[in-house]
């Protein structure tokens, strides 16, 4: 090791145990044809007519639902409540086609064949909306919070497969904490895979940049890495989103207003991206005593230099979070 860390004190003050989403109400019909529109439009656009027809027939004679479009131009723009009840009932991929089966049962009696492709690629679409890293696991909405918002651990891309499934089976923030540490070259590595698969010509000095931050921990130059990475990532932000955008992604006074980072707000990349960097933003005010936290944060990595705060997990950390950033934008950017 490089750098001496200061050994693991208590959990992070911020990190709670998030509620069970409550999966026990019967299926709405009407929000659920709704809801399911909405994120995948594009590949239901794809649907031969006749399926497509039989969809509009089944909601014109029931329910009458109206369909949403997506503004893809704007990557924050809030879910409808619609949007947010497919993403609470798809979250648990496990029962998601039996799901689908009870609430168009009736539909299904009369033309099985044709349903039951229908559910099938259903599912597999839904199952897109992970990153490669993220679909063995299909971590549900409680886990997604816990490790996103609660302790901001960035998931979306990086780490890989292998490191995601150890996070969840850690049973504390501590422990996942650590499986990080134990785990750093190979998420490292799982860093710059993903960094070098990034074809944006608007990503490419950052890409540069982050994959310094990468040599510099293989070499042992935490310190310096950490300090490189933060300062990408606020530069990132300051680059590719107006004001307003950042404020809105970055305002984490939790400790004062008890008020998180809302999933449910955002589309669920920028919602998964994002939630750890608005944890990464906590409020630090050195004026006021606020004591360094030992966590990464970008507000510390700045003024608040000391062996608290920079250690190679944190620098890992940040790492992590510039990779999910640069991915995000490789993949939302207009070419």
């Amino acid at each position: 090791m490089a750098e001496n860390e200061a050994p693991e004190g208590p959990e992070p003050e911020q990190v709670q145990d998030s509620a069970d989403v409550d999966q026990g109400e019967p299926v709405d019909l009407s929000r659920f044809y709704a809801s399911t529109i909405k994120p995948l439009q594009e590949y239901l656009d794809g649907q031969n007519a006749q399926i497509r027809k039989m969809l509009t027939g089944m909601a014109a004679a029931q329910m009458r639902p109206t369909l949403p479009r997506i503004v893809v131009e704007n990557p924050l723009i809030r879910m409808s409540a619609a949007a947010e009840t497919l993403r609470k009932q798809v979250a648990d991929m496990t029962g998601f086609n039996d799901m689908i089966r009870q609430a168009l049962q009736p539909m299904h009696d009369f033309y099985p064949a044709q349903w039951q492709n229908v559910f099938a690629s259903l599912a597999e679409a839904t199952r897109r909306l992970y990153p490669e890293n993220l679909r063995d696991a299909a971590p549900q909405i409680r886990d997604l919070e816990k490790l996103l918002v609660d302790e901001g651990i960035p998931l979306m891309w990086v780490p890989g497969p292998r490191t995601v499934r150890a996070l969840l089976d850690a049973p504390t923030a501590v422990a996942r904490r650590r499986t990080i540490g134990q785990r750093w070259e190979d998420i490292v590595e799982d860093c710059e895979a993903v960094l070098e698969e990034v074809k944006h010509p608007a990503m490419q000095d950052a890409c540069g940049f982050a994959l310094d931050v990468v040599a510099a921990l293989r070499a042992g130059h935490t310190n310096p890495a950490q300090a490189l990475a933060a300062n990408l990532l606020d530069s990132l932000l300051q680059r590719h989103f107006d004001k307003a955008a950042r404020v809105q992604l970055t305002n984490n006074d939790f400790k004062s207003n008890g008020i998180k980072f809302q999933l449910d707000d955002y589309k669920f990349k920028v919602a998964c991206t994002f939630a750890p960097v608005w944890y990464a933003h906590a409020k630090y005010y050195p004026k006021n005593g606020d004591p360094i936290p030992r966590t990464f944060g970008r507000h510390p990595s700045a003024h608040g230099v000391s062996r608290a705060q920079y250690s190679r997990i944190n620098a890992l950390y940040a790492l992590m979070l510039v990779t999910s950033v640069i991915k995000f934008f490789d993949t939302e950017l207009p070419s």
